[in-house]
């Protein structure tokens, strides 16, 4: 088995050199893309203006870093029309525009976070092999799109801290389903009033004692 089928590497993309030291496995390939797609008109061009490298993190093999060094062109686009005249031809979905990291090391980062958290999260990559910090993965789970909240007919509603003692926001949660379905920026009763008006099929608040969230909920959902 070679190189790029053990690590499943895309089709577009050709191995040309792999080394091992220190733990990290570096592969180094290039792109082979025959005539890449402007990413505004989506137009192929095949007319190169400049090669580059790009330097990645991906998911780690048998417990070791794997480090991509990627050769990448860029192209002109013909297109007269076209407000893009140089782009750089795209590796997606392996990976995103920008990205220092492929997408499937972004997901596993992300995963452990939900499984776990921050710091155990942390600790847990480290035994894989993946070598990132609690705050990335706070961000992973932080920059996850938030699901769609449907139908909501007992509410939970509390607060949290952000900040211990200093900035706090309100949890919601489902009490059928036990499950949080969004999360507040602060703890004012008008927030919570607003969020709650959005949604008329509430019948029952469980709340604390506390002035503001009674406030919200007898102006939010009377």
């Amino acid at each position: 088995m070679n190189v790029k089928s053990l690590l499943d590497l895309p089709e577009e993309l050709e191995v040309v050199s792999s080394d091992v030291t220190d733990k990290v496995i570096t592969i180094t390939a290039i792109s082979t893309q025959a005539a890449p797609c402007c990413p505004l008109c989506g137009t192929n061009a095949s007319r190169i203006h400049s090669h580059y490298r790009r330097q990645l993190t991906d998911m780690s093999c048998v417990g070791q870093r794997v480090r991509l060094i990627l050769h990448v062109r860029k192209f002109f686009c013909d297109v007269k029309t076209c407000t893009r005249k140089i782009f750089t031809e795209r590796l997606a979905p392996f990976i995103q525009p920008w990205a220092r990291v492929t997408t499937r090391l972004f997901q596993a980062v992300e995963d452990i976070g939900l499984a776990t958290s921050g710091m155990l999260g942390m600790r847990l990559g480290d035994r894989l092999g993946i070598q990132t910090s609690w705050m990335t993965i706070i961000r992973r789970m932080m920059a996850r799109p938030p699901a769609p909240v449907e139908r909501v007919v007992q509410l939970g509603i509390d607060d949290f801290s952000f900040r211990r003692g200093r900035k706090f926001g309100t949890i919601l949660v489902d009490l059928q389903s036990r499950e949080i379905i969004d999360l507040l920026p602060d703890r004012k009763a008008k927030t919570a009033s607003d969020w709650m008006s959005a949604h008329p099929e509430i019948d029952l608040i469980s709340r604390d004692r506390g002035k503001e969230y009674a406030s919200a909920a007898a102006s939010g959902a009377p």
